[in-house]
């Protein structure tokens, strides 16, 4: 089922998404530098979390047909569909 959303939703979720993919990489490389038990305990746990949030946040922008990880090519139109819209030219 696809939704269509506004410009602005789709820009918060792809915002969302990177934000979400950053976290997991910093939490992972923050693991690999921690000799803390315990820091290490909260990383794991905040690193799960982070990837929980990334894939609701994935599967929510592919429902909404913001997001096509697996068609490379819907997503370059999708993409260059969304140029034209911001800035009113045709590429």
């Amino acid at each position: 089922m696809t939704h269509r959303m506004s410009n602005r939703d789709e820009i918060v979720a792809q915002d969302l998404l990177m934000g979400s993919k950053t976290a997991v990489r910093n939490y992972a490389n923050a693991l690999t530098e921690t000799t803390s038990a315990e820091v290490r305990d909260t990383l794991k746990r905040q690193l799960n979390e982070a990837i929980t949030f990334h894939d609701q946040m994935t599967r929510y922008a592919v429902n909404r047909g913001m997001y096509s990880p697996h068609n490379v090519q819907q997503q370059i139109q999708h993409d260059m569909t969304q140029a034209q819209q911001v800035t009113g030219r045709g590429y």
